[in-house]
């Protein structure tokens, strides 16, 4: 089977369990951590089409390239947020605070985080600047917008329905050299996010 026939297979299957929408109650059976592995390719080219390369912005004002200059060859950690949330928000980006921490220097070497609003208009570069402070995102925590077509776009690939109090309250960890991914509640303990992401990272197969 074609690469980026099993990819998108895979990761539908992988996203397409209950998304936990906004504030939402959290489903802790077996710690609702769910794993799918995919085919290892060199195709980079079919996985860039899949994931597409649209282009969106830093909190710096930087436009980058979603597969190209984001994901490729990296283990990515994404999540979904908007900066005047009160809820599930700030809770999701305290705990990745105390990840990053646990994690070091990685954070920004293998191992990037990746916020992605789903407010666009609202949450432009200096919004998102400012926003991340309250977090001490480091070198290796991206804060992403763009127009919002560009980000729904981008939204959909992942999964994710763009409406700004329904969007996805699970991370979405991918190791992009192994295509392998796996969604995580983000309300677990930021020792077991620790775990779980660094799984990932080293492709430990259990």
């Amino acid at each position: 089977m074609k690469f980026l026939v099993t990819l998108s297979i895979a990761f539908a299957c992988l996203l397409a369990g209950p998304a936990h929408a906004h504030g939402g109650k959290h489903n802790d059976a077996a710690n609702g951590v769910e794993t799918r592995t995919v085919n290892e390719s060199k195709e980079h080219t079919k996985a860039r089409a899949y994931f597409t390369d649209t282009v969106l912005k830093t909190h710096d004002g930087y436009n980058v390239r979603f597969y190209t200059d984001v994901l490729e060859g990296k283990t990515v950690v994404i999540s979904f947020i908007f900066t005047s949330c009160l809820e599930a928000c700030p809770l999701i980006n305290a705990s990745l605070q105390r990840v990053q921490d646990r994690l070091g220097d990685r954070i920004g070497q293998d191992i990037v985080f990746v916020s992605i609003t789903v407010d666009p208009e609202t949450d432009t570069p200096s919004v998102l600047r400012e926003y991340r402070k309250r977090f001490k995102a480091g070198r290796g925590w991206l804060w992403l917008t763009g127009d919002a077509a560009s980000v729904e776009k981008v939204s959909e690939r992942m999964g994710q329905v763009f409406e700004r109090d329904a969007h996805l309250t699970a991370l979405l960890v991918g190791n992009t050299r192994t295509a392998r991914w796996r969604k995580i509640p983000a309300h677990l303990s930021d020792a077991v996010l620790a775990a779980q992401i660094t799984d990932i990272a080293d492709d430990n197969f259990k």
